[in-house]
Order: structure tokens, then sequence, then C-alpha cells
């Protein structure tokens, strides 16, 4: 009779011959191309896509754009574009293509400075060209929309310069060649207006604004007068478009619409987010990216409890959903996690993307504010959400 140890001793040796049969039948796998280089189709821009700019304040040389399609269960990551040192992004919804202004030193850190607009395709997110920036002086702020806009159906982009002289230039995106400089002394940003002009905020609670003909050379510039107390309650310069009205919430909760849709702004009557039982408890807009708008219009906002001087960066508990043309309040969203910039994507059933303060990015239902999951890893500060233009 074989001992217990026999019979294990046995069975060992017939399991590695086993696997040392299968390792020396097993088919070799065929070698990948090198380089391999996917491209993104038409079906990977869903409605639910993201552009999540990724500022990477701990390396700012490997800043960076990345593509995320938050409706997936795993695989969320498409892709990424480099935007190195403080860059602006934005997407071009007629010709195919991807913006990024960025600087670069001959040195990484240092040396030689090197301001471009890089052009990148939507499908390979391949650099295609550049657009050298003159000057040294492209404004390099932490992450803004507002930085970087397109307007007269995509074919000119205007850049905010910052040196700290601050100014507009205007490219023409057919020809590559900038048209134009708009100086614009005390003001800041860029809002679309009319069909190819811009309007500034500026530091005196005033607006600049200004329009250009087909050419791309400046035709009208004026001035609208003081309209909000830099000093008591001021807007946050991210406002929220919908259509060509955008709406600025202030810092104390009111919220003051501009319908910037003709050659000059024209100032709506604010109206306030809160009611007497939010003004008691202090409630206030926070946090970078406070606002967004979905495809029916309504209004989500970023709100903290307890608002003190100095408190509109620091975040919000929850999102407030309005009707604007009603000025209701429709829905109250308890966050998860503490909530520092949000998004709404695109189509009839969106999500409520939320970047938390881990710099990862939850996902609600954005009609009844459900927490649905944490995506995380895409980025390591994830401050500004693009959803799809």
């Amino acid at each position: 009779m074989m001992s217990t140890t026999g019979r294990g001793l046995q069975l060992a040796g017939i399991c590695f011959s086993v696997i040392l049969s299968a390792g020396f039948t097993r088919a070799e796998l065929p070698a990948e191309p090198i380089p391999n280089i996917a491209t993104l189709s038409s079906s990977d821009y869903t409605e639910s896509l993201l552009f999540v700019h990724d500022v990477n304040f701990e390396g700012l040389l490997a800043g960076r754009v990345v593509l995320v399609d938050v409706a997936l269960e795993s695989h969320n990551y498409k892709g990424a574009l480099d935007a190195a040192q403080f860059a602006s992004f934005t997407e071009s919804s007629t010709r195919g293509e991807l913006y990024v202004a960025e600087t670069h030193y001959s040195r990484g850190t240092r040396g030689e400075r090197t301001d471009v607009l890089s052009i990148y395709d939507r499908k390979t997110l391949s650099q295609t060209g550049e657009i050298l920036l003159p000057g040294g002086k492209r404004g390099q702020v932490v992450t803004n929309r507002y930085t970087l806009q397109l307007v007269d159906n995509d074919r000119f982009l205007f850049l905010f310069n910052f040196t700290p002289a601050a100014s507009v230039l205007m490219i023409d995106m057919d020809s590559g060649k900038i048209v134009s400089e708009t100086q614009i002394p005390g003001c800041s940003l860029i809002y679309p207006t009319g069909k190819r002009g811009f309007s500034s905020l500026c530091s005196n609670g005033s607006m600049f604004s200004a329009q250009f003909d087909e050419a791309g050379k400046l035709s009208k510039r004026e001035k609208v007068a003081s309209f909000f107390d830099v000093d008591e309650d001021p807007l946050f310069d991210k406002p929220v478009f919908i259509n060509q009205t955008a709406y600025f919430p202030t810092y104390k909760g009111a919220m003051q619409a501009i319908d910037l849709s003709a050659d000059s702004p024209r100032l709506v009557k604010s109206w306030s987010l809160l009611s007497e039982s939010d003004k008691e408890q202090n409630w206030r807009p926070g946090g970078w990216q406070i606002g967004t708008v979905n495809d029916d219009g309504l209004l989500y906002i970023l709100m903290h409890r307890d608002g003190n001087n100095g408190s509109h960066k620091g975040g919000g508990s929850e999102v407030w959903v309005f009707d604007p043309a009603t000025q209701k309040r429709l829905h109250r969203f308890e966050l998860k996690n503490w909530g520092v910039s949000i998004e709404v994507t695109r189509g009839k059933s969106p999500y409520l993307v939320v970047t938390n303060g881990e710099m990862q990015l939850d996902v609600y239902n954005s009609s009844n504010g459900k927490w649905l999951k944490m995506i995380g890893g895409t980025a390591a500060m994830p401050f500004v959400l693009h959803a799809l233009r």
C-alpha cells in the first residue's frame, strides 16, 4: 500500500508533467505591430464623453486633456492630449479639430519661452499643426475655459494674453494667421458676443465689448458702465451660457444674466439663488467650475453652507438645479463627496460629473442626484470638465 506522502508526490509529478506539456504545445502569440496607433471613431464620441483638463500642479510640464467616457463601467479612458504649463483648451464642433494653447521652455522649466496654439486631429489625437503665438504673453492662469474661445462658426479663435498687460488675440483658423490684437486694460477673459465679437469683465465692475468685421479687423468697441460692486458682491468670472445669454453667479448667491447675442451686451435683471432660510444659513456658490447647464437649459450650481469672505473657491457639499426661465430651484442634490468642479454631459439622459476633493470623478444621475460611481486615476488634477460641444 502506497503511503499518503507517496501518493501526494505522485500527484504532484503528474500535475507538473501536464503543465510542462501544455507549455511546450502552446501556440505563439503574434507579434504586435510597433507603433500601434488606434483611432477614435464617431461612436467613441458619445454624449457621455468629457474632455477632462488635468492642470497637474505637481508636474505642470505634464499637464494634459484626457478623454473620458463616464457612462462605461470600465475602460473609461479613451485617450489624451498634451497641455503644458497652465494650458487652455477648446474643441471645434465644425472643423474636426481640438485646440490647446500652451507654453514650452527650451530647458523644460526655464530657458527661452515659446507659446503655441497646438492643433490636434479629433480622430487620431495626433498633432497636425501649430501656430506660433508672439511675444511670450499668453495668459498662464489656472485652467479656465474663457481664456480660449471660438466664434463665427469656429472660423475665428480668441486667445487671452496677460503679461500683466491684458489683450486678446484673434486668429483666423482658415488661414492660421493672427489678424488682430485688442488691448483690454483692467479687464480679463473672453465671453463670445454677437456674431464674431467678445466681452470681458473689468476690475471696476464694468464690461468691455468688441466686434470685428469679416476680415477679423476691429469694427466696434464699447464699455458697459459698472453694474456690480467688486468689493461687496463680485461676479464669478466663470459664467454658464444658455444659447448666447451668460449667467454669472455672484459670491453671495445672486445670479446676473447678460444677453450677449447682439453686438452690445444687454444686462438682464439679477435674481437670487437663495431663499430666506438659505440666507440665514449663509449658503453660497463655491469651487472652481461652479456651474453648468444641461441640454434642456437647466442650471446646476455648486453650493456650500456657512459661506464667508474667501470661501468662494472652497467647493461645495450640494448641487442646486434651477430653471432660469422661472428663476426657481427645482432640485437640491447632496453630494457623496465634497465637490470642486461640476459638469453635465450631453443628451437626453445626461450625467452630472463632479471633481471631488480627492481629485477623482464622481458620477451622478443628473435628474435625481443619485450617486452612481467614482472614476479614479484618469487625471492628477481634473480642474475643468468640458462636455462635447
